[in-house]
């Protein structure tokens, strides 16, 4: 499983199934350099909060416990009975519900098991990670409008659907392998509309790596058949006017007889725009289409 994002893994896996970013995460992971306390005796804290995100994770990984000088301003090692005593000394000072185990939400299963297994041992049942910085406003917002406090499509949607309206996720930096998902909906004939600021390169045209006729020729796949670049918050009013136009085309249909506008054959189509709500009042008027503005 790729440690770079959540984008679950596929039935039937490329036979690479990772990105750039998953290719460099697992470098990470595995690298056999070392930040020892030779680099920590060279460096000062301040000096290393001016370094690049990229040049700390060249150093590699540590090699002991460390705890900030502050005489000094340097990092420097302790032994492990150390660092487990003073742990254990902080711990026993508080009460479990004033404790929060606080983890990245890259930790392998075994070790995400071990910890909170030590926190519930200790009473303890506050388990936050990285993730909850991302989802935690969706967990409350999601159960209060759709029943669920987490999203409600499965890989099997995209090899089902008809159109996918993509809001406001950058497919190339969060979940490039998605990718993959959405050119093999592309090929079947799905439409992709976007709502999104910034113009993301991978929804707008896609090489795939794992394709050499794409690799060799320079030939993409164009993602989407729409893309609104609309400004910060302005999906939401996108997806107002959207909701508004159905509302019309439901009207205006139970107006004329007609009980539901989604399937019915007396709804005018237009394939060649899938962000067009087209209706008619009754079976062959012309069709009407409903515009919005954000």
């Amino acid at each position: 499983m790729c440690v770079s994002c959540a984008w679950a893994k596929p039935a039937k896996p490329h036979p690479m199934e990772f990105c750039e970013n998953g290719a460099k995460a697992t470098a990470w992971e595995i690298t056999s350099r070392r930040a020892d306390r030779g680099f920590f005796a060279a460096h000062t804290l301040h000096e290393l909060e001016e370094w690049s995100d990229h040049d700390l994770e060249e150093q590699g990984r540590l090699t002991h416990p460390m705890r900030w000088n502050s005489a000094n301003d340097k990092y420097e090692p302790v032994s492990w009975s150390d660092a487990f005593e003073e742990i254990g000394r902080e711990l026993r000072a508080l009460a479990p519900q004033q404790v929060d185990f606080y983890t990245s939400g890259r930790a392998s299963l075994e070790t995400a098991y071990m910890y909170q297994l030590f926190a519930r041992i200790f009473g303890s049942n506050n388990l936050p990670d990285s993730s909850n910085m991302c989802h935690e406003s969706s967990s409350v917002a999601l159960p209060e409008s759709i029943g669920s406090s987490v999203g409600t499509a499965m890989l099997s949607d995209f090899q089902n659907c008809d159109c996918i309206f993509y809001l406001a996720q950058n497919v190339n930096t969060s979940s490039p392998r998605m990718l993959h998902d959405l050119q093999d909906a592309v090929d079947r004939g799905v439409k992709i509309v976007t709502f999104n600021p910034l113009r993301e390169p991978g929804l707008e045209h896609f090489i795939n790596p794992q394709m050499p006729s794409q690799m060799l020729t320079g030939h993409s796949t164009l993602i989407s058949s729409e893309y609104y670049q609309v400004r910060n918050g302005g999906d939401i009013g996108a997806l107002f006017g959207v909701c508004k136009a159905l509302i019309e085309a439901d009207d205006a249909l139970k107006a004329s007889g007609i009980s539901k506008v989604a399937g019915s054959d007396a709804v005018p189509k237009d394939p060649s725009n899938a962000a067009t709500v087209a209706f008619a009042a009754s079976p062959g008027d012309k069709v009407r289409t409903s515009s919005f503005s954000t």
